[in-house]
């Protein structure tokens, strides 16, 4: 798909006690949906990055440069069935959303439309 992935890593002996299989799922759906997103992009780019916040929290955050999620679309995203895509049941997010309330975190979203698109997995 012509995409460039990059990921960072920092402290390079981050651990975060997850299901590994769970959170992979979260993943491949986010970076699924970023390439998606990018189709007609002119900067296709997906960023992963690890870390921990201000707070020494775990966190892991997915970048797309795609179109972005316009304001009334980005307050339903995490609604089960609702989509903005011409393929796709609306489930993933949701689920994912899900996946990490499990793990007593939270999945958050930032976009820009026309910029880019930014899921934080919070673990804490």
């Amino acid at each position: 798909h012509n995409i460039v992935m990059r990921q960072e890593i920092a402290p390079g002996d981050l651990q975060l006690w997850a299901d590994e299989e769970m959170i992979q799922m979260i993943l491949i759906n986010l970076i699924k949906n970023a390439r998606e997103a990018m189709e007609t992009a002119a900067d296709r780019r997906i960023y992963l990055e690890a870390g921990l916040n201000g707070d020494s929290v775990p966190y892991i955050k997915v970048t797309d440069h795609g179109e972005g999620i316009v304001p009334e679309a980005l307050e339903r995203i995490f609604v089960p069935f609702f989509t903005t895509k011409k393929t796709g049941n609306g489930i993933g997010l949701a689920i994912s959303r899900q996946i990490m309330n499990l793990h007593k975190g939270s999945l958050e979203v930032a976009s820009i439309p026309g910029k880019n698109t930014v899921f934080t997995l919070i673990f804490g």
